[in-house]
């Protein structure tokens, strides 16, 4: 405890705030274009790193658009108006997430690019009036162009994605911490520590999962059909039995994904009774070694949580079939679609025309793979969410009573 003369500030803390330098700014503060758009300024901090363990007076200190007071300041505002939190992220930070939006589209070109270049170097290697060199130069420097690009709209959206999550994370857990402090006496009987402490750790984890991956909820079908618009004008109407197998599967896979969210709404419910119950035995072990009631406890935690894992395991095989059909549904297209242009249309597969299918495929491979963990993430957001709503919806105390 510090405490100064008259006329000037004083300090209560147990532990004596560490000093902060003026001139330690973050890089990013004053470095030029070129600097931002290759990431050489963090050049210095990866080169002591490769030099020597790094202490925390080495780190950089936090921008001040990241900090708590910031961002609190403008996102509880906007939640307390709409009293939605999809509405008050979205209105707060729609231009980094358009931004991010826009890069990884970017990112999506420069990967459907490269079929379409290697179909144009295939058809000149194949072509009857002789090999094009210029041409063929200029398709490999294009593709080469495109990946540069590629990678700098990736790397850059990634790099823009993960700040707005840290900015998203704090002003969550800014709302859960004030709310937990004004939650009214009525209320705190009906939400215990143990389902507060499982809003600040997995639900709130679940939010932010499906927040770094939500463009790719559009993303991920544009890729499919742009992918498949490819594949006709390649194999004719061959492509459009492939197209069926895609539907089939993701109708199949819409039924999965409306079995787990049901699963993981008892999951979550029977998560915070084990919860509460595990609070209740600290906050009452003396009375309950006393009465020598340790056995009856620990049995009632145990079916609690066996209830619970009985839950978790249903979801993981859910999990686990939506993978496996994903993963089947690329090779089921692939063969519906070879087996339908050779021997039903009786067409000549030619070399161009097998690779840039196989090239083709292999792009959708990742979509019909990531989608229903993209789809589960969502789900598992939208309970999050639900749950975070209920409880900011509570009653408050009345600040004014004394």
């Amino acid at each position: 405890m510090t405490v100064a003369g008259p006329g000037s500030s004083k300090s209560y803390q147990a532990v004596a705030a560490a000093a902060t330098s003026a001139t330690h700014n973050h890089p990013l503060h004053g470095v030029g274009f070129f600097s931002k758009l290759f990431f050489s300024w963090a050049g210095p901090l990866l080169t002591l790193g490769h030099e020597r363990r790094l202490d925390p007076a080495d780190m950089w200190p936090l921008q001040s658009d990241n900090k708590c007071v910031s961002v609190s300041a403008i996102f509880e505002p906007k939640f307390r108006a709409s009293r939605s939190i999809l509405w008050a992220i979205f209105s707060t930070h729609r231009r980094d997430l358009f931004l991010v939006a826009l890069l990884q589209a970017i990112s999506l070109g420069g990967t459907l690019f490269a079929p379409v270049v290697l179909k144009e170097i295939l058809q000149q290697l194949e072509s009857s009036t002789g090999f094009d060199l210029q041409a063929v130069l200029w398709y490999v420097f294009a593709l080469v162009a495109a990946k540069l690009v590629q990678a700098l709209a990736s790397t850059h959206s990634n790099l823009k994605n993960q700040l707005v999550m840290v900015r998203i994370t704090s002003a969550l857990q800014h709302l859960l911490f004030q709310k937990a402090l004004r939650l009214a006496s009525s209320c705190r009987r009906d939400k215990s520590t143990g389902e507060v402490a499982n809003l600040f750790s997995s639900d709130i984890q679940w939010i932010i999962g499906f927040a770094i991956s939500s463009n790719q909820v559009w993303l991920l079908p544009l890729q499919v059909a742009v992918t498949l618009v490819l594949l006709y004008n390649l194999l004719g109407w061959a492509s459009l039995l492939g197209s069926a197998t895609i539907f089939v599967v993701l109708v199949g896979n819409h039924f999965l994904a409306m079995a787990q969210k049901r699963i993981l709404q008892a999951l979550m419910e029977l998560k915070d009774d084990r919860m509460k119950s595990v609070n209740e035995v600290f906050g009452a072990m003396q009375v309950i070694k006393f009465n020598a009631w340790e056995e009856k406890f620990e049995a009632k935690i145990r079916g609690q949580r066996a209830l619970e894992l009985d839950q978790v395991w249903n979801l993981f095989a859910l999990q686990a079939t939506q993978m496996a059909i994903m993963y089947i549904a690329p090779v089921a297209v692939t063969i519906t679609s070879f087996a339908t242009y050779t021997l039903v249309m009786h067409e000549t597969l030619s070399a161009s025309k097998m690779f840039t299918a196989l090239s083709l495929f292999a792009l959708l491979r990742y979509p019909l793979s990531a989608l229903p963990q993209v789809v589960a993430s969502l789900l598992q957001a939208l309970v999050a969410i639900q749950r975070f709503m209920d409880f900011l919806s509570m009653d408050e105390h009345d600040s004014t009573v004394v």
